[in-house]
């Protein structure tokens, strides 16, 4: 098999890709400019984040850019973004931009080149799983260079965890991992990979860096004024939470609103335990089921991704965080578009009721209202659910098929 590098300079489908995809951003990037839209109001806030750390000037509890422009993140999250704000805003936002761009498509190739780990023949269809996937992750992909987040980011920093695990170089795992969390708590759930498999070293190595980002900030503020950014910190996240049977795309919000309120029984924190217990059932019920038989590459890949993508299911944030499920949308693509899976059209059919609100839910595409339904009635988290169940069907489909395949 060639390697990552070889196929990204070789592959006619891969250059094509990187071409117009670099095209299509410069194109959006002007166009933000001409129409006034290029504010970034997630990076503006990392960015006079930065600039607070740099002027030790306050830094929670004041709106950076607009008016809901709060910085909710830990001190240590504002510190990749020194180097940006020493730059001026207009210089430092379109270095950003393109920053996410280049690495968005780059990104997107490196998942399409990873299925062939898997024994997929990506010679076939490459071009229609690279164009296929972006129309699946366009709205998201538009939402995080116009806003300028870190999502991305992290997404590839949890693929960096996954590759890392498997090369067994678990103290350096670890210690990625342990960055992740300081970005964004949510990644805690991805712990329980490592729980299951019993990868204590990572785990150790993870505490480790975050009590290391915690502290970091005292080389400047002291441990009391280190102190005080750990609690506005809390103050910051606790804050910005709301009740999380209310948060829509949650499955909690899914099970209060498609279900109890059909039946006028009002949700209550009772809600919350139960569902998250089933899905904790669940996810372990995958993982025994996978470890009485055979583990493939895929079968880890989708056991570890399956986690991700189920982040802004189980915790209340933004819908963009939906993007974390690319890595099965281009495992489900690959399979569907290239194996030789039985009952495939009902499965393509599930794919078509997902793409809906998963991917047109931009104001610009199906207008202001129905872009607010997509986002805030549910189906968001909805059409996620259908990418997480079927990257869990299809791979045991697959392995079903495979090991046929191996007795005829």
């Amino acid at each position: 098999m060639k390697g990552f590098k070889y196929w990204l300079y070789q592959s006619p489908a891969a250059k094509r890709y990187m071409l117009i995809g670099t095209g299509i951003c410069i194109l959006y990037f002007v166009l933000q400019k001409i129409n006034h839209r290029d504010g970034m109001a997630d990076f503006r806030v990392y960015y006079d984040a930065a600039k607070a750390i740099l002027n030790d000037t306050q830094l929670y509890g004041v709106a950076f850019g607009v008016s809901s422009g709060f910085y909710k993140y830990s001190p240590f999250a504002a510190l990749p973004f020194v180097p940006f704000a020493l730059l001026p805003y207009a210089i430092g936002s379109a270095f950003y931009f393109f920053l996410i761009a280049v690495i968005l498509l780059l990104f997107t190739l490196l998942l399409t080149y990873q299925q062939e780990r898997f024994g997929v023949n990506m010679k076939a269809k490459k071009s229609w799983v690279l164009l296929l996937s972006t129309l699946f992750l366009a709205d998201h992909f538009e939402r995080e260079l116009h806003l300028g987040n870190v999502n991305l980011f992290l997404m590839i920093m949890a693929f960096a965890v996954y590759y890392l695990l498997k090369k067994s170089k678990y103290k350096s795992a670890g210690w990625l991992y342990g960055l992740t969390i300081l970005f964004k708590p949510h990644f805690l759930f991805l712990g329980f990979f490592m729980l299951w498999n019993k990868q204590w070293k990572s785990l150790l190595h993870s505490a480790i860096a975050v009590v290391f980002g915690l502290l970091i900030p005292c080389i400047w503020k002291g441990w009391k004024g280190n102190l005080t950014w750990l609690n506005q910190w809390l103050n910051a996240m606790q804050e910005h939470n709301i009740k999380l049977y209310e948060s829509r795309n949650t499955v909690y919000g899914i099970a209060s609103n498609f279900i109890l309120k059909p039946l006028g029984v009002q949700a209550g924190n009772g809600l919350i335990v139960i569902v998250l217990l089933l899905v904790i059932s669940s996810v372990i019920w995958l993982y025994i089921k996978n470890n009485r038989e055979q583990k493939s590459q895929a079968t880890t890949y989708v056991e570890f991704f399956v986690l991700l993508a189920l982040i802004p299911n189980l915790v209340h944030t933004d819908t963009e965080h939906f993007m974390w499920t690319l890595p099965l949308i281009v495992f489900i693509i690959s399979i569907l578009l290239i194996e030789p899976i039985k009952n495939k059209n009902m499965y393509l059919f599930l794919m078509i009721v997902a793409f809906i609100p998963y991917c047109l839910n931009s104001p610009d595409l199906v207008g202001k209202e129905i872009g607010i339904l997509f986002d805030s009635s549910g189906l968001m988290g909805v059409a996620n659910l259908i990418f997480v169940f079927l990257s869990v069907r299809l791979l045991k489909v697959r392995n079903i098929t495979s090991s046929l395949s191996k007795v005829e």
